[in-house]
C-alpha cells in the first residue's frame, strides 16, 4: 500500500476538515442518485418513456462520474490535488443550480446528470487518494467505512425526502440542495496541502477511447442486447486501446497495473458486487410499488430506516475490521447481502415486511463488503500505482453501477420472468421480482467466492486508530 506522508497534528486536523467537506459532497452525490432511483416510476410517467430508457438517467450519469474519476485520480499524481478539488468543488454547485431546469426535457435531464457526475467525481474519488497518501492502513480503513456509512446516510435522506418532494413539490428542486457545497471551497483553499505539480503529458486519445469502450458496453445492455455490433465495436476498441497503451509513454491507464497479482481478479469482484448493488436498488421501488401499491413517500420512509441502520454499522467499520480482519469483513458483508436477497426471493409476494427486512440486511452487507473490499484492494497497490489503481477501481464501480441498472432492466416485462421458481405466494406481479433476486443472488455468490480465492489469508491491522 505504500507509506503515508508524515503530517503534524495541526496539518492532520486540517486534512480532516477537508475530508469532512468531501464526505458532505459524497452525501449529496448519493442523495441525488437515490432520489432518481426512487422516482424512476415517476420519470416514466412524466416523460412517457420506458423503464429501460429512464435507466439512462442513472447509467449515463454514473458513466460520466466513472470516467472522470479515473481522470482525476490519475491527474492527482501529476497535478496538485488542491487545484483539482478547488476547480471541481466550485463547478459542482453551479451545475447543480442549473440542473433545476432539467424538468423541461428528458434530454436536458440526462445532460445535467452527466455534468453533475463529471463535477462531483473529483471530491468523491480523491477521498481514497487522500486516505492512502496521508493516513496509515487502519485509519484509511476507518475512512473507507465512513465513505460507506455516508453512502447510506445520503440514501436515507434521499429516500425520505425524495418521495415527499416528488409527490408534493417537484423532483427537479433536488438539485438545489447541493448548492450549499460552495462553502467547501474556502476550507479546501486553507487546509489542503500545496503540492508541486509534476510534468507529465495527458493521454487525451486514450481517455476518449476508454470512454467509448465503456459507453458502447452500457448502451449494448441498455438496448437489451439488440445490437451486438455495439459489443463487437467495444471489443475491437478495447484491443486497440490495450495495444496503444503498451506503446504510449504516459498512457491514460498504465496496463502494468493489471499484471500486479490479484488486481485484475479483485476488479472483477468489484464489478460483480456493484452490478448487484445497483441492480437491486434500481428494482426495489418497482418491487414495492408494483406488488403492494405503496406511495413513493412511504417507500422512502421505510428505505430511510434501513439506510440509517446501515449508516450506524458503517461508522463502526474500522473497529469491526480491527476485531475480525480485512478478509473476514468481506465474508461477513457477503453473508448479509446473500441473506437479504434470499429473504426477498422467497417472500416478496407474501408481505411487504420481509421485503424491507431484506433491504435492511442487504444495505448493512453493502457497508461491510465495501469497507473490507476497498481495504484489501488498496493494499495490493504499490505507491506509484495509487492514482491509476484507485482511478480504475472507481471506473469499475461506476461501470458496474451503470451496467447493473441496464442489466436488470433487460428482464422487466420478459414473459419467461413470470414463471416463479421460489416465490410460492401465487401473486403474478411478484414472480419476476423473485426471479430477479435469484439472478442477483448468483452474482453476489460469484463475487464473494472469487474474493476468497484471491485473498486467501485474513489479516488483522496492526496500526492504531487516531
Amino acid at each position: 500500500m505504500g507509506t503515508a506522508i508524515q503530517l503534524s497534528k495541526e496539518e492532520k486536523r486540517g486534512i480532516w476538515k477537508v475530508l469532512t467537506w468531501l464526505l458532505i459532497l459524497e452525501f449529496f452525490f448519493v442523495f441525488n442518485n437515490n432520489v432518481f432511483i426512487l422516482i424512476s416510476p415517476k420519470l416514466v410517467e412524466d416523460f412517457k418513456v420506458a423503464p429501460s430508457t429512464v435507466s439512462l438517467v442513472f447509467s449515463l450519469g454514473t458513466l460520466a462520474f466513472g470516467v472522470c474519476s479515473i481522470v482525476y485520480t490519475i491527474l492527482a499524481d501529476r497535478i496538485s490535488m488542491r487545484k483539482l478539488l478547488l476547480v471541481a468543488c466550485t463547478a459542482f454547485p453551479i451545475i447543480s443550480f442549473l440542473g433545476v431546469f432539467s424538468v423541461y426535457s428528458f434530454t436536458l435531464l440526462i445532460i445535467f446528470r452527466v455534468l453533475f457526475g463529471m463535477s462531483i467525481a473529483a471530491p468523491v474519488a480523491l477521498v481514497v487518494i487522500i486516505a492512502l497518501r496521508y493516513f496509515n492502513k487502519l485509519e484509511a480503513a476507518k475512512l473507507f467505512g465512513f465513505v460507506g456509512a455516508i453512502f447510506q446516510l445520503g440514501a436515507a435522506v434521499g429516500n425520505a425526502l425524495g418521495g415527499y418532494i416528488t409527490e408534493h413539490l417537484s423532483w427537479n428542486i433536488i438539485f438545489l440542495f447541493s448548492c450549499i457545497t460552495i462553502f467547501s471551497v474556502p476550507t479546501i483553499y486553507k487546509h489542503m496541502p500545496k503540492e508541486k505539480s509534476q510534468q507529465h503529458s495527458f493521454d487525451y486519445f486514450g481517455a476518449v477511447m476508454l470512454t467509448g469502450i465503456v459507453t458502447l458496453i452500457i448502451l449494448f445492455f441498455t438496448s437489451k442486447m439488440q445490437y451486438p455490433t455495439m459489443l463487437w465495436a467495444a471489443i475491437v476498441l478495447g484491443v486497440i486501446f490495450m495495444l496503444y497503451s503498451k506503446k504510449k509513454k504516459d498512457p491514460f491507464v498504465d496496463i502494468r497495473l493489471f499484471s500486479i497479482k490479484g488486481v485484475s481478479g479483485s476488479l472483477l469482484v468489484c464489478l460483480l458486487f456493484y452490478m448487484t448493488q445497483a441492480a437491486f436498488l434500481f428494482i426495489f421501488p418497482f418491487i414495492v410499488k408494483d406488488t403492494y401499491g405503496m406511495s413513493l413517500t412511504v417507500i422512502g420512509m421505510f428505505n430511510m430506516i434501513t439506510n440509517i441502520l446501515a449508516f450506524t454499522v458503517g461508522m463502526f467499520s474500522g473497529r469491526i475490521i480491527k476485531a475480525i480482519g480485512y478478509r473476514n469483513m468481506v465474508i461477513l458483508g457477503g453473508g448479509f447481502i446473500f441473506t437479504g436477497l434470499i429473504i426477498i426471493a422467497f417472500l416478496v409476494g407474501f408481505s411487504v415486511v420481509p421485503v424491507f427486512i431484506g433491504l435492511g440486511i442487504f444495505n448493512i452487507g453493502y457497508v461491510l463488503f465495501f469497507s473490507g473490499y476497498l481495504s484489501n484492494y488498496t493494499q495490493l497497490l504499490p505507491s506509484e500505482f495509487h492514482g491509476a489503481g484507485v482511478g480504475v477501481e472507481k471506473l469499475i464501480v461506476q461501470l458496474g453501477s451503470s451496467l447493473g441498472a441496464a442489466f436488470i432492466g433487460m428482464f422487466f416485462g420478459a414473459s419467461y420472468m413470470n414463471h416463479a421458481l421460489v416465490d410460492f405466494s401465487g401473486r403474478a406481479e411478484a414472480a419476476q421480482f423473485s426471479n430477479m433476486s435469484l439472478i442477483l443472488l448468483v452474482m453476489i455468490i460469484a463475487a464473494t467466492s472469487m474474493f476468497l480465492v484471491i485473498f486467501k489469508k485474513n489479516v488483522k491491522p496492526q496500526d492504531t486508530l487516531s
